[in-house]
């Protein structure tokens, strides 16, 4: 008799849109409600003017028919980190289940943000659980959220123990040894899980090709001491872009300044996310400035300006979307000029879609034309590499393996590799099947 399923309903053909559902006994969970980010960025209309079906026609959030259908069934949404492709559909598809909501306090707070944004009418209760602990979702369900590093605070990996066994979830992580915000990676904790017996592992394919590890924040870090040193003593202007989701960068650049610079962080999603860092004590606000208007900005730019040798700026942007501030900085639409030997600095790589790698040449462009001087990829990445995932798979010791995150290629990468660590069972599948666990 098959009492596990495993519904793999977005994030399972690219990156984006990412949705699973667990199964057991006919009582559902739902693992992350994510949207499709490259299509947000491409869209013309904003998805928060969308409704649902709309929404799901354009292929910006899973479609769920197949669970919304049974939402009777559906006990609870867990959400294992707060990037939209993980929780931006919450808005537009949470209404449909009355159930709560489980994150971590800080992917709360985002979820919080996306539903005022969106104006939805969305009733579920929003529980926050912190990093370490569990929660019981019925008899049938225990969900713990271990805390794993990634590019964004509070990230979990959620384990679900039922009945028919015990579930991982591990959507977008790192096994980082040296970060410069939370706790390393617990691999006690890990371990222990792997002795307690995993019978199914859902792992994401962002960067399983790519050979070796990935690297520390504490090394990224040191790279970006290097590179700023020189020009903040030389009082060239300095301009900055990253993820404004990365509080740990973020953080990182403000100490690496060490108070020699007036550090202002430049545009909407840098300014919301770090309140919301703020609030929960991540990161300290008294060291900077963060400015979402765009009649602050254009003050703040026009002062920077005159005075470059005075300011660090950092600027949304970094994958070169036009309405960002760095593209209007570099194409004249704002009152700071570029000269000859300034310095841009890319503290992020490009998410390779055709829009980000598109937008992000045509940012680069414009700003060798001014003259700037550009060091990019003064990164580390937030997804593990092939022998972080190897290290994982050593560790868990999983029955069954679920690639997702990922086109075939990725897909099938994780699959061999899972098969060369012992993996009984590796599972391929589609956005809207599901997997039958025997």
């Amino acid at each position: 008799m098959i009492s596990l399923k495993i519904h793999t309903i977005g994030g399972y053909e690219k990156v984006g849109g990412n949705m699973t559902a667990v199964e057991v006994d006919r009582k559902i969970v739902i693992l992350d409600m994510g949207a499709d980010v490259e299509r947000l960025v491409e869209g013309k209309k904003s998805i928060d003017g969308m409704d649902r079906k709309d929404a799901i026609k354009a292929g910006i959030v899973p479609d769920d028919s197949v669970i919304e259908r049974r939402s009777r069934d559906v006990l609870a949404i867990v959400v294992g980190h707060g990037h939209h492709d993980h929780c931006r559909g919450v808005p537009k598809l949470a209404r449909a289940y009355d159930c709560p909501v489980l994150a971590t306090p800080f992917t709360a707070s985002i979820i919080e943000r996306v539903i005022r944004k969106d104006e939805g009418n969305v009733e579920n209760d929003l529980i926050r659980i912190e990093p370490g602990e569990t929660y019981q979702i019925s008899k049938s369900f225990e969900l713990e959220f271990i805390p794993i590093t990634h590019s964004i605070p509070q990230s979990a990996v959620a384990v679900l123990r039922t009945s028919e066994g015990v579930v991982v979830y591990s959507p977008d992580f790192k096994l980082d040894e040296e970060p410069t915000l939370e706790d390393p990676v617990d691999y006690e904790k890990l371990e222990g899980l792997g002795e307690e017996g995993v019978k199914v592992y859902m792992v994401d394919c962002t960067r399983i090709d790519e050979s070796g590890e990935a690297r520390t924040e504490a090394e990224a870090k040191e790279e970006l001491e290097d590179v700023l040193t020189e020009p903040c003593e030389e009082g060239r202007g300095v301009l900055l872009t990253t993820f404004s989701s990365h509080i740990a960068r973020l953080k990182n650049i403000v100490e690496v300044n060490d108070g020699r610079r007036k550090v202002r962080m430049l545009g909407r999603s840098l300014k919301e996310y770090v309140g919301d860092a703020d609030d929960l004590g991540l990161i300290d606000s008294s060291d900077f400035r963060a400015l979402g208007h765009p009649t602050d900005i254009e003050r703040i730019l026009t002062k920077a300006s005159e005075e470059k040798s005075e300011y660090l700026l950092v600027a949304t942007g970094s994958q070169g979307e036009p309405n960002a501030v760095l593209p209007k900085i570099a194409e004249g639409d704002y009152p700071y000029s570029i000269d000859e030997e300034d310095l841009v600095v890319f503290s992020s790589d490009t998410i390779p879609t055709r829009i980000n790698e598109m937008n992000r040449k045509t940012l680069e462009i414009s700003l060798r034309r001014k003259g700037a001087s550009i060091e990019t990829e003064v990164h580390s990445h937030g997804h593990a590499k092939r022998e972080d995932h190897r290290k994982m798979m050593q560790i868990l010791q999983p029955e069954v393996v679920v690639p997702s995150h990922g086109g075939k290629e990725k897909l099938s990468s994780c699959a061999r590799l899972a098969r060369s660590e012992g993996a009984e069972s590796v599972r391929i599948s589609d956005n809207g099947k599901n997997i039958k666990i025997r």
